[in-house]
């Protein structure tokens, strides 16, 4: 891994948090470290969070490599943890009354194209693990195993937004009463099983895998509590910035952003530009939404 890295709405985002030197913001979801990167150049004291131990050790050798001086070394703080205790570990760490929160909740490259963590379809050997934080929580194979027909039907249809969530559910009891499921080929081919037509699967594998991820890893859990936290530690005028990947993301965020106490910044979510996606297709379903804290 080098200083290659480009995140997903990259200027977007340092123009919507107003990066100003000696200004404290948290990255909530540090991942490669790509958006502390650009707060570190103009000037930011940053605080980086991560519930992936392998993702903050690559994000520290990132902002090394990408850093013309070893200010950074006293400017950045990176911190295994999930977001949902954004307002403990700011606390914990002095980041009270800050500047500026940043979540980017997408799924990291790194996390998608690492066969042992199971987060893709593609990698059929691949245990079915699933989880962001791969030193506590049930895996993917906890969940599918261990659920009722029913939970599994709520997790496809809420999560997933999958039609065919009562057949796959029916299907993947079927077979675990006869044998466990362990990888990730182990639950495709139960898919395949529902939907013979290719083309069709590789939608419904997508919106499995995507429900699965979202449960076993409580993501709008998560989401809604570090939400509040944020507020908590932001300063007045502070600014929260999010960039979601789906819709089930997106309304939570829109719906807090409406609440009491915001001034919302982006009228619309702020999409990637044609050029972006070009180069990266996998921030074609980003967007960005602002707000300031007033009260």
């Amino acid at each position: 891994m080098s200083g290659t890295h480009v995140p997903v709405l990259r200027q977007e985002v340092i123009e919507a948090l107003e990066i100003r030197p000696g200004k404290r913001y948290i990255d909530a979801t540090v991942g490669l470290g790509g958006h502390t990167v650009e707060m570190l150049k103009r000037g930011g004291i940053v605080l980086g969070l991560d519930q992936d131990t392998s993702a903050l050790e690559m994000a520290r050798e990132n902002v090394k490599c990408q850093m013309t001086n070893d200010k950074w070394k006293e400017d950045l703080m990176l911190v295994h943890g999930n977001f949902r205790d954004i307002e403990n570990i700011a606390k914990e760490h002095g980041f009270g009354g800050i500047d500026g929160v940043l979540f980017d909740l997408g799924v990291s490259s790194l996390q998608l194209d690492t066969p042992a963590r199971g987060m893709s379809y593609r990698f059929t050997d691949a245990p079915l693990d699933l989880r962001m934080d791969q030193v506590r929580g049930d895996t993917a194979a906890q969940l599918v195993n261990q659920s009722s027909q029913e939970e599994l039907y709520d997790i496809f249809n809420t999560f997933g937004e999958e039609q065919l969530a009562r057949p796959i559910a029916q299907a993947l009891c079927r077979t675990r009463s006869i044998t466990e499921l362990k990888t990730v080929g182990d639950l495709v081919r139960v898919i395949e099983g529902v939907v013979p037509n290719e083309k069709e699967r590789y939608g419904v594998l997508s919106r499995v895998f995507q429900a699965i991820r979202i449960a076993v890893n409580d993501e709008l859990g998560s989401l809604k509590k570090g939400l509040i936290g944020a507020k908590e530690v932001l300063g007045i005028g502070g600014r929260l910035a999010v960039i979601s990947f789906h819709s089930l993301e997106d309304r939570i965020v829109k719906r807090f952003m409406r609440e009491k106490g915001w001034e919302v910044v982006t009228r619309h979510p702020v999409r990637p530009r044609r050029e972006e996606i070009d180069a990266n297709v996998r921030s074609r379903s980003a967007k960005l939404r602002v707000a300031k804290k007033i009260v």
